[in-house]
């Protein structure tokens, strides 16, 4: 628009300081005024199709003619570049190429037919040579603002794929706090029943004890009562160990010394314990070991609840292969199809549902087999893994 408006500008200024207002000044400004107006409608159109953007070009290139026919002083064809720098917009590189090629000869040709010898003169191959020049630097001008365009869409496609790549992981991220909360209370679920569940169902056993020699036997009925209050002591340290976990996940565990001190308190007249331990723990996990605890805790446990047993044997057996653990008793047994229709809330089932689940954790397996009045046979075994490689596993165990 300002270029139309220079041209026009400086055409009629052109006329009055040569004293050659004519009809045909009256004509140049009238057609100038038109080209604006074609201009200004073509801009304000909001969409046009391609046979709309083809009578704009082929008008704007008839008003361009026009004007240059009444033209004295010859600025207009500075307009002529505007053509293929349109065109470039609106309806290809290509077409504004060809138009560019077209100007640049129809320019040689009028050369040819009103300046003799134009090859030779100075002044014409100027001429040529700005013109070449104007039509080179529209069309650069419009391959750089169509790219910028291009770039500034992309730009747009670009932040909406981040809006909504944020979104997903807003919501990923929301749904693995969600995961990590429900393992975290599994995990607590899991701690509470093989630790202080075990705790409890010993001191229970004990009671049922107390009562039944307090009339009897006073002394063993005493000596119940003495286990029962350091069980239920054991037991309140043993959550202040399980609340402090959650903050130092680091120390030390012996599978060695935890398993003495769990016979210690289950071992009595009615029930004997055989322990048997080969191998070292030294080059096994923490959640590994921890996991045979926690199973040798819930066979006990159960054996003491259910089992009616009067002998229990446990070998553990920690090799270069992989740990092992074998829990058989003298129990009543029972059919293990019954587990399956055990419902969920009991806790035997959710019992050994939590050993498996630890032990899954660190790659093991629950085998348990058993026979009605044929006792029980429980074994867990877990591939040896180095340290390293397990890190994972432990932090999600602890």
């Amino acid at each position: 628009m300002l270029l139309y408006l220079g041209v026009l500008l400086s055409g009629v200024y052109y006329s009055v300081i040569a004293s050659a207002v004519s009809w045909h000044t009256v004509a140049f400004a009238g057609l100038m005024l038109l080209l604006l107006a074609l201009e200004y409608l073509a801009q304000r159109a909001s969409s046009l199709n391609r046979f709309a953007v083809i009578g704009y070009l082929v008008a704007r290139m008839g008003l361009l003619e026009l004007v240059a026919s009444v033209d004295s002083s010859g600025l207009s064809r500075a307009l002529y570049p505007l053509v293929p720098f349109a065109a470039y917009f609106s309806l290809g590189r290509r077409v504004s190429y060809a138009l560019a090629l077209f100007y640049l000869t129809a320019f040689i040709v009028k050369l040819s037919l009103f300046v003799p010898f134009w090859y030779g003169n100075k002044e014409a191959l100027s001429e040529l040579f700005m013109f070449f020049i104007g039509l080179v630097f529209a069309i650069s001008m419009a391959s750089v603002a169509c790219e910028a365009e291009a770039n500034r869409r992309r730009a747009e496609l670009l932040l909406g794929d981040l809006a909504i790549s944020h979104q997903k992981l807003k919501l990923y991220a929301e749904q693995a706090a969600e995961l990590a909360a429900a393992e975290e209370r599994n995990r607590l679920a899991r701690d509470i029943h093989d630790g202080l569940g075990h705790y409890l169902v010993t001191i229970t056993v004990l009671l049922e004890k107390i009562i039944a020699f307090r009339q009897r036997n006073p002394a063993e009925a005493e000596l119940a009562a003495l286990d029962a209050r350091r069980l239920t002591r054991e037991a309140l340290q043993d959550v202040r160990q399980s609340v402090g976990m959650l903050r130092h996940s680091g120390e030390f565990f012996s599978l060695s010394v935890a398993l003495a001190g769990l016979i210690k308190n289950v071992d009595s007249e009615c029930l004997t314990i055989d322990l048997q331990i080969t191998g070292d723990e030294s080059g096994y996990t923490k959640a590994t070991l921890q996991a045979l605890y926690r199973a040798a805790q819930e066979a006990l446990t159960n054996v003491q609840k259910h089992a009616g047993a009067r002998h229990v044997s446990m070998h553990v057996a920690l090799d270069t292969q992989g740990a092992s653990l074998v829990v058989d008793d003298d129990g009543q047994g029972f059919d293990t199809a019954l587990l399956a229709q055990l419902p969920a809330q009991r806790a035997m089932r959710l019992g050994l549902q939590g050993v498996r689940e630890r032990l899954a954790t660190v790659g093991g397996v629950l085998k348990i087999e058993s026979h009605p009045a044929r006792g029980t046979h429980l074994s867990a075994s877990i591939p040896k893994i180095p340290a390293a490689e397990s890190v994972e596993s432990s932090n999600a165990a602890q």
